[in-house]
């Protein structure tokens, strides 16, 4: 079985875990970066309290489209990669068809009830009837997003990641097409209109998402030769089976959609509890979530990466009894996630004001970038946890410490936000996330058996995050300063800087930016 196993990973039918990540990085920086730029364009056009409105809206259709696809995708994409292990390709694709059926079915029920209470959402819910309009564009998105995520797991489960990762920078380009071509006629428009023309973009970017990786499903069909034809008895027993497993991880999901969906109506409340009026509300909702917290999220491009890798990965490798190689992965995603957070705390707690005034001028972006910057080392591990409690098959408590964070977060937006303003916001959020984070790591390293590499994890990540503050700052105070963009050139030396260190220490080594391979086992 062994030797089998090892030559179904070389050959070239599948990407390697290595590869399969180190791919999804390059798509997730293309589609970030497109999305960044995206982003800043819509801020510019519709302002704040703009983007505010727009952050509004989403949390209802993110609160669907997680709860539907989540544990179907991440379901599909461990009995995937369980069936390819075994040799079994056909069972895997009767997989993603049972899935595709299932969420195409839930999805287009979701999208009904949307369209049918859509405006009770917007009034009572929201508690802005400017959002019903967007409420209605996204809703025939909720079946399209839902049915493509069960071949996007089916792709990673067998360990080909192109197709999905063209499919995310197709959907990008789409979109942002969609909006510069439409940007004349946002301008000078109403909010409302606005923000439904911008959500119409989301609409088009999803059709051609699942195009294409509909085309590229039928394409590996025919290549692979195995039909994967499924009568209705077979599709419905594997429904259930599907829909069975993936309860407890979109369970997960729903309660922390909720969780953010709550989060976003309460907290302009209380800030209006503290003082300010709506509009000052809704603007200071845009700067954390439209602008602020999409740079601290940028470069998830890595950990995403791997947390999505991660559960084939770690699920293939059990099922194959390769616990010692699951062990290995396991251990470097974790010292790659703690390595990218100390970069990009030293990094925003050195440019952070620069950066969110050059991007976002006139905004006062930039302090709240700063003061965010910690929560980089939180939450890129928290994703990584994510990830491999996933692959473990442990959704049950990654449900509890998911909760128990939101618990802690909430009761700082209830009790502080009135009296510290955004400042609590901040502490509750990096309070509640660490909370979570060390919750999962302490579960993980007792029942997955790794050992805690201090030096590895914490000690040289933390050197490298210091490095680049503390030679950011000296070059901040010294004849760049002089300079408009001279802290650009202070953030390029900081950054080499920094990378050398890493290099030297061999934090990274020269092999993994070669090859892209930051996660090999060891």
């Amino acid at each position: 079985m062994k030797n089998k196993i090892t030559k179904t990973n070389k050959s070239n039918k599948y990407e390697s875990y290595k590869s399969g990540a180190f791919k999804l990085m390059i798509a997730g920086l293309i589609v970030r970066l497109f999305g960044f730029a995206n982003r800043i364009y819509m801020s510019n056009l519709i302002g704040a309290e703009g983007m505010g409105l727009y952050q509004l809206t989403f949390p209802v259709y993110s609160l669907i489209i997680l709860t539907l696809t989540s544990g179907v995708s991440i379901t599909v994409s461990g009995m995937a990669a369980k069936e390819r292990a075994l040799g079994r390709v056909k069972g895997a694709r009767r997989a993603a068809k049972a899935a595709f059926f299932l969420l195409l079915f839930a999805g287009s029920v979701a999208a009904a009830a949307m369209m049918l209470f859509g405006k009770q959402i917007a009034n009572d819910l929201l508690g802005d009837s400017r959002t019903y309009l967007s409420l209605l564009l996204l809703a025939p998105c909720i079946p399209i997003v839902a049915s493509a995520s069960a071949i996007k797991g089916y792709f990673y489960g067998m360990a080909r990641v192109t197709p999905t990762a063209i499919s995310q920078i197709t959907e990008q380009i789409v979109r942002i097409l969609f909006i510069v071509f439409l940007s004349q006629k946002i301008a000078g428009t109403n909010l409302t209109y606005a923000c439904a023309i911008l959500t119409l973009s989301s609409a088009v970017g999803e059709m051609a998402n699942l195009l294409v990786v509909a085309v590229a499903f039928f394409k590996y069909s025919k290549e692979d030769g195995h039909s994967g034809k499924m009568t209705f008895r077979e599709l419905r027993r594997t429904s259930g089976q599907i829909a069975k497993e993936s309860a407890p991880i979109s369970l997960n999901r729903f309660i922390v959609s909720v969780m953010g969906t709550v989060e976003t109506i309460i907290l302009p409340l209380r800030f209006i509890a503290g003082g300010l009026n709506y509009q000052s509300s809704l603007a200071m909702l845009g700067r954390l979530s439209g602008m602020a917290m999409p740079l601290i999220m940028f470069p998830t491009i890595v950990t995403s990466s791997l947390s999505t890798t991660l559960v084939p990965a770690v699920a293939g490798a059990l099922a194959s009894g390769h616990r010692r190689l699951a062990q290995q992965r396991i251990s470097r995603c974790i010292r790659i996630s703690c390595l990218m957070g100390f970069f990009f705390f030293g990094f925003f707690t050195t440019f952070g004001v620069q950066v969110g005034d050059m991007l976002y001028a006139g905004q006062h972006t930039g302090k709240l970038l700063q003061k965010m910057a910690i929560y980089c080392v939180i939450v890129y591990l928290q994703q990584t946890m994510t990830g491999i409690l996933n692959g473990l098959e442990k959704h049950g408590f990654a449900l509890f410490s998911t909760s128990v964070g939101y618990a802690i977060r909430m009761s700082f937006i209830w009790f502080a936000v009135p009296v510290k303003g955004v400042n609590a916001y901040i502490a509750g959020m990096l309070i509640s996330s660490a909370v979570t984070a060390i919750i999962n790591l302490v579960y993980i390293v007792k029942n997955i058996g790794i050992q805690i590499e201090f030096a590895e994890w914490l000690v040289k990540p933390f050197c490298i995050g210091l490095i680049i503050n503390v030679s950011g700052n000296f070059m901040m105070t010294s004849a760049l300063s002089n300079f408009k963009y001279g802290w650009l050139l202070a953030c390029g030396i900081a950054s080499f800087l920094s990378l050398g260190v890493a290099l030297l220490t061999k934090t990274i080594k020269l092999t993994d930016i070669k090859t892209g391979k930051l996660c090999k086992s060891n």
